[in-house]
């Protein structure tokens, strides 16, 4: 892909190479100049064999760290995690961010923007863009089948696993207490800021209605509460 290269990878080639060349090359250069106090045939060869590979191998890692030098970046921010990615030029096809690991969806050269939508099922965020066709929760791992139209409107297909937060109010209502009964008094009075008689005789005369119009999240929470000392209640829409 056109500019899709990272300018850290390219820098990170060119070290390793000048890395590879240097450190041999300056060795071979120590070692050809302690030969040169050793006066025999094959002391002699070697030297010179020697010097003659460890001028070239020091230029070639130094000709490296000056092309590392010259390498360009271009930096694209990821419209998903907002980090910076660098490469040696603009991309043009989709590349794939080092922080969040997503693909980074682009046209011609052009980063396209992002939507969010929340799973249906898990509620979990999730990401799409105008090139996307289907969608893969990134937490339960079903399918979310989303169409963009030229408006920018998600498809009735994406709205009917979409999570929307419901804005009616509710009612909670006691149906049974159940067997614990201590336990349920000590989270009624906390739930209805209650005395300990007052919570018995709402107990004694279920079903019986605790919190008039509250928002469901706040509704299921207190229910769940109940559940867990063994009661039964129910959030129902407020009339």
């Amino acid at each position: 892909m056109a500019g899709s290269e990272r300018s850290s990878n390219l820098r990170e080639e060119f070290v390793l190479r000048a890395f590879v060349s240097i450190v041999p090359g300056i060795i071979a250069l120590i070692i050809s100049i302690v030969l040169f106090g050793d006066e025999s045939g094959y002391s002699l060869g070697l030297r010179w064999v020697l010097l003659v590979l460890s001028i070239p191998a020091i230029v070639y890692g130094v000709w490296q760290l000056t092309a590392m030098r010259k390498v360009t970046s271009y930096s694209l921010e990821c419209p998903f995690c907002k980090a910076k990615n660098n490469f040696t030029a603009k991309p043009e096809h989709d590349v794939r961010c080092e922080k969040c690991n997503r693909d980074i969806p682009i046209v011609d050269g052009r980063t396209l923007r992002v939507f969010e939508v929340r799973c249906g099922f898990c509620s979990a965020l999730n990401w799409y863009s105008e090139k996307s066709t289907g969608l893969i929760c990134e937490e339960c791992d079903r399918e979310i089948p989303i169409s963009v139209s030229d408006d920018r409107e998600a498809s009735p297909a994406m709205h009917a696993y979409a999570r929307h937060d419901d804005t009616e109010r509710y009612n909670l209502v006691l149906l049974d207490p159940g067997p614990k009964r201590e336990e349920i008094i000590a989270v009624l009075q906390k739930m209805l800021a209650l005395n300990r008689n007052q919570v018995k005789e709402i107990m004694d005369d279920v079903p019986m209605t605790l919190l008039h119009g509250v928002p469901k999240k706040k509704a299921e929470l207190m229910s769940s509460e109940i559940a867990a000392c063994g009661g039964r209640s129910e959030a129902s829409p407020a009339t």
